[in-house]
C-alpha cells in the first residue's frame, strides 16, 4: 500500500497517482524514516502498523504529515498508521482473543439471574490461525490442543477479502454502495461491523474510510467517551441508538470496538441497559454483559500452531 492513497482522501482534486512509479520512493522514504527514528527515539510495533514518514526524511515526508494530520471530527489522523507487508499465500495469520463472559444466566433471555456460587465473570482466551492465501482456519481447543479439523473462514480468503476491500471508495455514500456488492447480507451497519471483526488486514487508509461512512448511517452513535476493551485498552464505541427494535425489546446494546487513533478492530461490548431486569430487579444503570478484546499480529507466521 502507499500514503498517496491517503492524501486523495484528503485531496480529492489531486490526479491519481501511478502506484508502480511512487513504490520504489516510498520504500526509500520508509527505510530513511526507520533510520533516523532508530536513533531519536523507540517506535513500539502494535497490530498491523509500522512506524512511517521522519521529519528527517526530507521534503516530501514534510508534505505527506502536512496532508494526513487534520482531524476527523474529534479524532486525529495519525501519519505513522500503515499497513504491515503482505504475507504470503502460504503463511498464516495469528489472531487472540480474550473474552469477559458474564456469568448471569439468561434462560429467559430477557430477565437474568445471578449464578449462585460463582465470580462475576469468566475470562477465556481464543487463539485462531487463518491461512492468508485459502481462508483454512485452525483455532485452540478449551484444553489449548490445536484443533484436527481445518475449516474456512467465512468471508473467504483474507487476501480476496483484502483485494475487494482496497477497491472500496472513499467517499462515504459510494462506500456504502460498493461494499453492499461485497457483503450481501445486512445493512450498512451490519456490513461494515462485519467487515472490520472479519478482515484482518484492512490497509489504514481503508479503515480511516469504512469509519467515515459509519458516522453517515442514519441512526449510528459513535460515543464521545472512550471506553475500554477486555484487556482495557481505549476504545472507540460505536453501535446503533437505543430506539432499535432490538435494543429496546431486549435492554441490551451491542457495541463494536475500534482503536481510536488507527481505528482497527479491537473487539466488541455487551450492555444491559437501564430499564431492563437482572434478579427480578429493575437496572438502573448500564451492566457490563460481555466485551471481548482481538489482538491482530503484523508478523504472519508459517504454520497453525506458531505464534509471533
Amino acid at each position: 500500500m502507499d500514503e498517496m492513497t491517503t492524501l486523495k482522501t484528503f485531496r480529492p482534486d489531486a490526479p491519481a497517482a501511478d502506484r508502480a512509479r511512487l513504490t520504489p520512493g516510498r520504500q526509500r522514504l520508509l527505510d530513511a524514516a526507520a533510520e533516523q527514528r532508530q536513533r531519536r527515539r523507540f517506535w513500539p510495533r502494535a497490530g498491523w502498523k509500522l512506524a512511517a514518514a521522519g521529519a528527517a526524511a526530507g521534503v516530501v515526508a514534510a508534505v505527506l504529515v502536512a496532508q494526513v494530520a487534520p482531524t476527523t471530527g474529534t479524532h486525529r489522523v495519525e501519519a505513522e498508521y500503515a499497513t504491515s507487508p503482505e504475507p504470503t499465500d502460504g503463511q498464516w495469520l495469528y489472531q487472540k482473543t480474550l473474552t469477559r463472559q458474564s456469568t448471569l444466566n439468561f434462560r429467559d433471555d430477557l430477565h437474568p439471574v445471578s449464578e449462585k456460587g460463582t465470580p462475576a465473570y469468566w475470562e477465556f482466551t481464543q487463539e485462531t490461525w487463518t491461512q492468508y492465501g485459502s481462508g483454512k482456519v485452525r483455532r485452540t481447543l478449551p484444553n489449548g490442543v490445536l484443533d484436527s479439523v481445518t475449516g474456512e473462514a467465512n468471508t473467504g480468503s483474507p487476501k480476496k477479502l483484502r483485494q475487494k476491500l482496497e477497491k472500496l471508495p472513499s467517499e462515504p455514500q459510494q462506500l456504502l454502495r460498493s461494499l453492499s456488492k461485497v457483503i450481501r447480507f445486512g445493512g450498512d451497519y451490519q456490513r461494515i461491523q462485519y467487515t472490520f471483526s472479519s478482515a484482518d488486514t484492512i490497509p489504514f487508509e481503508v479503515r480511516l474510510s469504512l469509519f467515515r461512512a459509519l458516522k453517515t448511517i442514519p441512526g449510528v452513535v459513535v460515543r464521545p467517551q472512550l471506553v475500554k476493551d477486555a484487556m482495557g485498552r481505549p476504545a472507540l464505541a460505536i453501535h446503533p441508538s437505543d430506539d432499535n427494535p432490538f435494543t429496546k425489546e431486549t435492554h441490551r446494546r451491542d457495541e463494536l470496538l475500534l482503536d481510536p487513533k488507527t481505528y482497527e478492530y479491537r473487539g466488541e461490548r455487551t450492555m444491559m441497559l437501564v430499564g431492563g431486569m437482572i434478579d427480578s430487579k429493575v437496572t438502573t444503570e448500564e451492566t457490563l454483559i460481555r466485551v471481548s478484546a482481538v489482538q491482530r499480529f503484523a508478523a504472519a507466521v508459517n504454520e497453525p500452531g506458531v505464534r509471533p
